[in-house]
């Protein structure tokens, strides 16, 4: 009944052969080698596989999902019984020969691990069966990591293995090294129910810096142009982006959180303020609403702080006093969107100042404006502020004023800014409307501007916050 098992498969016995106490090596292409058990399955039908060698039972699982193929059990049904009732129960009982029936199911059940499958629940629960009656040193490896990370309860395994390679200390490999795993493991598919599991950690541990850098590295995938980096776990892409923003829709992160979180995020899912209705296939579809308005206010902070820095850099004389106050509402959460207007000069000296920030995107002021000056654009409520630098004025109107201008977009022209009408910073006590930057020193624009959003949206800030 066991004739020799013909030649021709030394990777996979070298792979087998180095399984030993400390680790385990990486295995060969599977498909191959279930292809070529399936050939020999199918010639000894005839005979009801009476002349099948030791080397090809072994090999059985391999066979049992090969893509493109039926299943196993539906070509082969009485062989599979006959592997998992009497040569599997046999054969592990030998400790020298339980390592080389082990590994095969070891490396079928991390390559093909599907949790909602029936078929898998079952290969599953016979694995564990199995292992309950096997010795020797690969039967005692496997058995300590069911015990310690839930290995074959594909229910469980993703949340155990996820908290150990998530809050494991060093790299993700030093982890899997630590586990006895090779540094290939990343990629299959048990790897990635253990990413998801990771994801599904309570906040207090994914707000955990270590925990979010572990989880950023673990998600970024070995290769793919620099210009376009992709993700490891495509199929974990809402979920990832939702895991990493979750412990912060309620508290601020710290700024060095903030900062390498939005630029993970703008790097693999692009620049969420860009979104609208005609990006139906953009990176963040299916993410959770509340996780990309999250990040766009993050931006916020960063789009402010560089419009300061702008104005400084380009000598506008008040930029102190519109720095202390913008940032009082952004600092009370007040503002919701904000997006720059650059002049050729702002622009040169952003580019120059902010090239490598993530966030730094911003439109062309391309006419109507000195090449030095700038506009920022911020919503507060249902109030669009259109700020301009260098003795321009601060201009309001309602968010859904059909000449609003809309904010993301790549060029604005000045005289277009100016002709939109702004609501009335005055009372009626000024022939014009917009409100000039006048007496910044005495707090006499800033008041009105404070009473002006106080008016229209609510939020209220007193003298010390706008002015100091």
């Amino acid at each position: 009944m066991f004739a020799a098992l013909p030649s021709g498969f030394p990777a996979l016995d070298a792979a087998v052969e180095a399984l030993g106490r400390f680790s385990i090596a990486a295995p060969p292409a599977l498909d191959p080698i279930g292809l070529r058990m399936r050939k020999l399955y199918a010639a000894a039908r005839a005979d009801g596989y009476q002349h099948l060698g030791r080397g090809a039972l072994r090999r059985l699982p391999y066979a049992l999902w090969v893509e493109g193929e039926p299943p196993l059990s539906s070509t082969d049904p009485e062989l599979i019984r006959a592997y998992w009732d009497q040569h599997l129960p046999e054969a592990v009982r030998d400790a020298r020969a339980a390592k080389r029936w082990l590994v095969p199911l070891f490396y079928v059940y991390c390559h093909t691990f599907r949790k909602p499958d029936t078929d898998f629940q079952d290969f599953a629960h016979r694995i564990r069966l199995a292992l309950t009656a096997a010795s020797g040193p690969a039967a005692e490896r496997f058995s300590r990591l069911h015990a310690e990370q839930r290995w074959f309860s594909p229910n469980e395994v993703g949340i155990y293995l996820g908290k150990t390679i998530a809050q494991g200390p060093g790299q993700v490999r030093d982890v899997l090294a630590t586990l006895e795993l090779w540094p290939g493991f990343v990629e299959e598919p048990i790897c990635s129910e253990a990413f998801a599991g990771a994801l599904r950690a309570p906040n207090d541990v994914l707000s955990q810096e270590r925990v979010i850098e572990r989880m950023k590295s673990w998600a970024r995938a070995d290769s793919g142009p620099k210009s376009a980096p992709m993700l490891r776990y495509g199929e974990h892409r809402v979920a990832l982006a939702d895991g990493l923003v979750k412990p912060w829709l309620q508290q601020k992160p710290a700024d060095g959180i903030r900062h390498g979180l939005a630029s993970f995020l703008i790097k693999h899912y692009g620049d969420p303020r860009m979104l609208t209705e005609v990006h139906a296939g953009h990176r963040w579809q299916g993410v959770a609403p509340a996780t990309i308005a999250t990040v766009r206010r993050w931006l916020v902070g960063d789009t402010l702080q560089g419009f300061m820095r702008l104005l400084q850099l380009t000598a506008d004389e008040i930029w102190r006093h519109r720095e202390r106050f913008w940032m009082a509402y952004y600092d009370h959460g007040a503002i919701e969107e904000a997006w720059l207007a650059l002049g050729s000069q702002a622009a040169w000296h952003a580019q120059r100042a902010f090239s490598k920030a993530d966030w730094a995107q911003y439109g062309a002021l391309v006419s109507g404006a000195t090449s030095d000056q700038s506009v920022l654009f911020l919503r507060i409520g249902q109030m669009i502020f259109m700020e301009w630098s260098h003795n321009g004025a601060l201009r309001a109107c309602a968010y859904t004023d059909a000449d609003v201008p809309a904010m993301y977009l790549p060029e604005y022209r000045g005289e277009e800014l100016r002709n939109v009408e702004s609501y009335d910073f005055h009372n009626g006590q000024n022939q014009r409307p917009q409100l000039m930057h006048m007496n910044s020193e005495g707090g006499t624009w800033q008041r009105k501007a404070r009473d002006f959003i106080a008016q229209h949206t609510g939020v209220r800030l007193s003298d010390k916050a706008i002015i100091g």
